[in-house]
């Protein structure tokens, strides 16, 4: 969990100084801290609005499906022994996907999920989730500085279709 960051208003630019963490030996860049708040209009001219109910960041040193540092939300639970990866779909084409969003420190896959749709206003955006062993997302999101791409899990997938 991160405490004692402040929330501040960030630069539409995104060049900003981001506060650092290391969780299970990665780093993580803070993007949103709890309470943060993000707000635009869309290009429909519809306002829209989030308050971050979990602290937002990326893993730096990675390279996620998007080309982008992996994202992710932070739980309460650092000894959690799961990570949750949401596969998000594009908006306005919601049969695409768009990119991973990570869970770490979450205690169950329906926390994870509840918390992915507290941040986004149209349910759309989720398409799935799958659950992975700490230790492999480690190892797994690391492993995306020299290949880039999703975050996969087969053996459990194969578990949770004989669930």
């Amino acid at each position: 969990a991160v405490t004692g960051v402040q929330t501040c208003a960030l630069p539409i630019s995104g060049n900003y100084t981001k506060p650092r963490i290391v969780w299970n030996g990665l780093k993580i860049a803070i993007e949103n801290p709890v309470g943060t708040v993000r707000e635009g209009v869309d290009e429909g001219g519809r306002a829209w609005r989030t308050e971050f109910a979990h602290t937002y960041g990326e893993v730096t040193g990675t390279e996620g499906a998007d080309g982008d540092p992996v994202d992710v939300f932070m739980g309460p639970d650092d000894s959690a022994p799961e990570v949750y990866v949401v596969r998000q779909m594009k908006r306005k084409n919601w049969d695409q996907f768009d990119e991973d969003k990570c869970f770490l420190g979450f205690a169950s896959m329906a926390d994870a999920k509840a918390a992915y749709l507290a941040h986004y206003d149209d349910p759309r955006f989720f398409g799935s989730i799958i659950a992975m062993p700490r230790d492999e997302f480690i190892a797994k999101v690391r492993a995306t500085a020299k290949h880039p791409g999703m975050l996969k899990s087969v053996l459990f997938m194969r578990r949770a279709t004989s669930r």
